[in-house]
Parts: structure tokens; C-alpha cells; sequence
């Protein structure tokens, strides 16, 4: 899908001071660990969202190579060997003007549970932490999660994405989102026919 020359096609950057380049390439969420949280639970479903900022659209995917140009995974089902792959745009975002550009800023968390469960068994966060920059007020913007699923047994999980605004400081507006994909056995490697499988002593 090509787009327009003034709008942007942006990636989950690290955070860039005032006045600083763009780095040239995407940065991909980092592995998270698996271990136990207690005290870390899911927010509630019927909580209040802070009106304005909203994420639109998140989805499993199988590749995402720029702003509405992605894969849809299948059928979101993955091996615990696999990182789960997550497209969403941010949108209700406030934007300031400072000198001769416009500003957003955003930081993200994100952490997995059980399906319908609140205890958080994989969390990362600041996951990303994004300025955009530009001489237009920056519109769209998209964000890639990249999100390792070492460690856990086959089952259904949900991934939550924990969109925070810290455009205007001290003022932090947050928004969160879920979308649901299974972990399932890795799939043995077929003998070829009219082979033996190997038997050791």
C-alpha cells in the first residue's frame, strides 16, 4: 500500500533527543523472561479508558513490513520456539509544537497471561520507547511488537499491549488492548519414506 510523500512510515524507534536524526532501522521488542510476577495483574476489562488515545487494530502477524502493509498470521497459533509478532497504530495521541516540528511521544509495556486469567507470567517493560518528529503533526504511525515466547507449555494466551502518552508531561494518559493466540507442540521432522528411524544402543 504506498501512501502519500508527507506522511510518515515510522517504526517503534528508541527514544531520540530534541533535535537528533532518526536511527535508521526498526527497533524490535527484546526477549522478555519467563518467571513469576505476584504482585503484577492484568488490568481489569471493564476498567475506564482515558478518552482520546486508543489503539487500533492490533494483530498476530506473520511479517509486517511497513504502515498497513502486513501478513495476517492464520490461525495466531505459534510454538514456543517462535516470538509472537503484533501490528497496531496509535491513534487519540496528543502532538505539541516545539520550534519547527511536531512531537509525539509514547512508551509501551507489554506482558502475557492464560486466557482469562489476570496473573501475568511474561512481562516486558518500556518495551518500546518512541519519539516522532516531523515538520507535519505526525499521523500515521504504526508500532511492531516482537515478543519471545520461550518457556511456556501449549495453551491459550492473551498478549496485552500497554500504550502509554508522555507527550505532555506530567500529564501520562494510558490505554491498553489484548489480542488472543495459542502455543502449541512443536512439530517433529517427518522420516523421509523408506527410511528406519534411528535406534541407539
Amino acid at each position: 500500500m504506498r501512501h502519500a510523500p508527507r506522511r510518515l512510515r515510522l517504526f517503534g524507534f528508541l527514544l531520540v533527543a530534541a533535535g537528533a536524526a532518526f536511527p535508521p532501522g526498526p527497533l524490535l521488542a527484546q526477549e522478555a523472561s519467563v518467571g513469576p510476577l505476584p504482585e503484577t495483574f492484568a488490568p481489569k476489562p471493564k476498567a475506564k479508558k482515558a478518552a482520546g488515545l486508543r489503539i487500533v487494530n492490533p494483530v498476530v502477524c506473520s511479517s509486517i513490513d511497513g504502515y498497513e502493509e502486513y501478513e495476517k498470521h492464520p490461525d495466531a497459533k505459534l510454538t514456543s520456539d517462535e516470538k509472537l509478532l503484533v501490528y497496531y497504530r496509535p491513534k487519540g495521541f496528543k502532538v505539541v509544537h516545539l520550534g519547527d516540528v511536531y512531537v509525539a511521544r509514547f512508551v509501551q509495556d507489554g506482558q502475557i497471561r492464560r486466557l482469562g486469567q489476570k496473573r501475568v507470567l511474561l512481562r516486558k517493560e518500556k518495551l518500546l520507547n518512541y519519539e516522532a518528529k516531523s515538520d507535519v503533526p505526525p499521523d500515521e504511525i504504526y508500532f511492531r511488537n516482537s515478543f519471545s515466547l520461550k518457556g511456556l507449555p501449549p495453551g491459550d494466551y492473551e498478549y496485552d499491549v500497554i500504550l502509554r502518552d508522555v507527550t505532555v508531561k506530567p500529564v501520562t494518559v494510558t490505554t491498553t488492548e489484548s489480542v488472543k493466540f495459542q502455543v502449541v507442540p512443536a512439530k517433529l521432522p517427518e522420516a523421509e519414506p523408506g527410511t528406519l528411524p534411528e535406534v541407539k544402543d
